[in-house]
């Protein structure tokens, strides 16, 4: 068989295991094992089509099993097994992806041996590392340490690529994460190898483990990791636990823990937040870091103090005239907006971070996984052994996640001495501070435990997103649908009426407005979800995903229940407008109106449907009655002009654009439309020269000022300007300036 042939008839066999097919998946895997030729697997597929050729036979034969359902799980699932298995042995020997390059290297070494000669390195690493100051050897100390490290890769390597997991590296496994045998970093590194096995091929004795450590370790990370890897393994592979009563029965075993539903719902949480993360990115590297850095020059110069030293930001608040000049230029709500995303668990590092992943540390795979600790080598290379101070620092640091502490160290280690001593002093100073703030808090363990949560859901976006050789994995963070709601042995926790409220209002918070729906329907449902809100929230999602009719079969709900809502009234409104049914759009924003007589906005908004339907003298009524109520602030009258001019009112137009100019901030298109009035009068010098004005608020975009001209040509032509006249005046602003 070619490649080609292995990868199809696998999938193929895969896909029908799923749909139940199970004669059909035989016989695809047969093909496999003859392929391969290895008895025990043979023996293994003959032993599974005698079961179900047996099971048949008793249906066939009336006979009642109420086990029929567990065996034919227990069937399927061991033909799941079977066809990876066979998938691997033909792979293993001609693929270069990194899982078989790992297993081609280990070949049949022993689990069990490995752990014992990492043991063996840590306690001579230990012995080292106790001698007294004069006889100890730093160069010998740092050559155990990387030794040290190069076994817990190996360790990494053979517990990610070994499938399926036996019975024995099972039970060592458990012994060395649940217990204190080895390091809490190496304990997180095993974690994390147990699911990056599970994202290539599903084995349900390495998800146990998973949650088992959860459970059972006495370690925050460990425990945490755990749950996150479980939970995501869990939706990679939702077919295959949907019908495991080892994994429910797990499950339902950590409800009885204290701080599980908590857990559950950070983790998910987090995870639904990390799927905005390419937004919030952009929004750092396009917004947020440009509009500070173009301000640099004039905060170094009001930064300054009479002997031209650079003042401490920590001290701006000792010169309220730094602190105004700050908030004029838009630099203090910069800073608080980049706060308040940290504050919500957002990835605000991950665009300043994202180039660093190309230094030879993260070229090692479990490197991506490893919980920053001041000892490794890397830190103690780049920072100095002398600097363990920094590099406690930057452990501390709250917001960076493992894999960006390292980024920073290794940063760090290609600066000049003279920057890296600056640097250190000043994040010295920081961590000082800090410790103060902390100890001046309560212990918050709940607190902690998001923050650990948070960091790792970063660390593995990282993975997933920047790893060189990421594609040889399930993507999962690529799935647009991470919703833990739909895994069935998570139901009981994930469903629950006040996470799916909580967990909806997030998705609409970031535009996931499918999974917003997904909950806030679910919630629908539910006896705890007595609150008619419920309805409103629905209609509002599907009308920001578009789905007009959806939307206002809601609101008509909420409608038949609060016939005097404003808000809801609107929406329908709005509903209806967005389809082009004016007249229905009219009536609800009329009973609105009813409702909520000073409301300027609402005015406004029948105007425009009126405009719209091109009732153009209503319209402007509307305005006017607009223009007269409290706290309009000069609102109407750009539409006012807009219909003065298509009325052919063209005087008092120009009097409300030149309104406009004087008291308000005109924008490119109010001097583009007093532009129009302007020609349409026959002032064609005039409206040239407010063209020109409005394409340098254009910032002199040519294009954009000759298609937002093309944009009224059927109102200049209404209005007697020819068509040679519109082909040629863009001309003129745009090339005789």
């Amino acid at each position: 068989m070619t490649l080609q042939e292995i990868e199809n008839t696998h999938q193929d066999a895969a896909k029908r295991i799923d749909d139940a097919e199970v004669s059909q998946s035989i016989a695809l895997i047969s093909r496999l094992v003859t392929e391969l030729g290895r008895g025990d697997l043979s023996d293994e597929l003959e032993r599974l089509r005698m079961s179900y050729t047996f099971m048949l036979k008793y249906l066939e034969k009336g006979v009642m099993d109420p086990q029929r359902d567990e065996i034919l799980g227990d069937i399927r699932q061991s033909l799941y097994t079977l066809n990876d298995q066979c998938y691997i042995g033909l792979m293993e020997p001609l693929s270069q992806d990194v899982f078989y390059v790992r297993r081609r290297e280990l070949g049949n070494t022993s689990m069990v041996n490995i752990i014992e000669e990492y043991r063996d390195s840590l306690k001579q690493l230990s012995l080292a590392q106790s001698l007294p100051g004069e006889q100890n050897d730093s160069h010998a100390i740092l050559s155990q340490l990387r030794q040290t490290e190069a076994l817990e890769t190996k360790l990494f390597n053979r517990v990610w690529s070994s499938f399926p997991l036996s019975h024995d590296d099972a039970g060592s496994l458990k012994l060395c994460i649940n217990g204190d045998i080895l390091p809490v970093h190496t304990r997180c590194l095993l974690v994390s190898a147990l699911m990056l096995g599970l994202m290539k091929f599903y084995d349900e004795s390495k998800l146990l483990i998973l949650l088992e450590a959860y459970s059972l370790s006495d370690d925050s990370q460990v425990q945490l990791r755990a749950l996150t890897c479980a939970m995501l393994s869990m939706h990679a592979h939702r077919k295959h636990i949907s019908s495991s009563k080892d994994i429910q029965s797990r499950i339902s075993a950590m409800m009885d823990t204290p701080d599980f539903n908590h857990d559950v719902w950070n983790i998910q949480a987090q995870l639904a937040r990390s799927r905005n993360t390419e937004n919030v990115k952009q929004r750092v590297r396009n917004e947020l870091i440009p509009n500070i850095m173009k301000m640099r020059p004039d905060i170094i110069d009001k930064l300054k103090d009479k002997d031209s030293q650079i003042i401490d930001l920590s001290d701006i608040e000792a010169n309220p005239d730094w602190q105004e000049w700050l908030d004029q230029n838009g630099i203090t709500k910069r800073i608080e907006e980049f706060n308040a995303m940290q504050h919500e668990g957002s990835d605000v590092f991950i665009a300043t971070f994202a180039h660093l992943k190309t230094f030879p540390f993260f070229k090692t795979l479990s490197n991506w996984f490893l919980p920053y600790y001041p000892a490794h080598s890397s830190v103690l290379e780049n920072l100095g052994a002398d600097k363990l101070a920094l590099a406690e620092v930057i452990q501390h640091a709250p917001y960076l996640c493992n894999s960006d502490k390292y980024s920073f160290c290794l940063s760090l280690g290609s600066l000049p001495d003279s920057q890296r001593s600056l640097m250190s002093a000043q994040l010295e100073e920081q961590n000082a501070a800090l410790s103060e703030a902390m100890q001046s808090e309560l212990p918050d363990e709940r607190k902690l435990r998001v923050g650990i949560i948070n960091a790792f859901v970063q660390d593995l976006y990282r993975f997933f997103k920047l790893f060189s050789r990421r594609r040889e994995f399930i993507p999962v963070m690529d799935d647009p649908g991470l919703d833990m709601t739909d895994c069935l042995p998570l139901a009981q926790v994930t469903r629950d009426a006040h996470v799916l409220e909580l967990l909806g209002a997030l998705y609409f918070k970031n535009a996931f407005y499918e999974d917003a729906i997904k909950c806030f329907t679910r919630l629908e449902g539910m006896d705890d979800a007595t609150d008619d809100h419920i309805y409103q929230k629905i209609g509002f999602a599907y009308q920001n995903a578009g789905k007009f009719d959806k939307a206002l079969t809601y609101y008509k709900r909420y409608e038949l229940l609060h016939e005097d809502d404003v808000w809801n009234s609107r929406h329908i409104a709005a509903c209806y407008r967005a389809q082009g049914k004016h007249e229905q759009a009219l009536d609800y924003y009329r009973r609105a109106e009813a409702l909520s007589p000073d409301n300027v906005s609402l005015v406004l908004t029948i105007g425009h449907v009126l405009l719209e339907q091109n009732r153009t003298s209503e319209a402007l009524q509307q305005y006017f009655k607009a223009d007269l109520m409290e706290g309009a602030r000069h609102r109407a009258w750009r539409p006012i002009a807009w219909c003065l001019f298509l009325l052919s009112d063209y005087d008092r137009a120009i009097d409300y654009y030149d309104r406009i100019a004087y008291e308000d901030k005109p924008s490119p298109q109010d001097l583009l439309n007093r532009g129009h009035v302007l020609l349409c009068q026959g002032n064609t010098q005039e409206a040239i020269k407010s063209y020109r004005e409005s394409l340098q608020l254009m910032e002199y975009d040519t294009a954009k000022f000759r298609a937002a001209f093309k944009g009224d040509a059927m109102e200049l032509r209404l209005h007697g300007v020819s068509a040679v006249d519109q082909s040629l005046i863009p001309d003129v602003v745009c090339t005789t300036q």
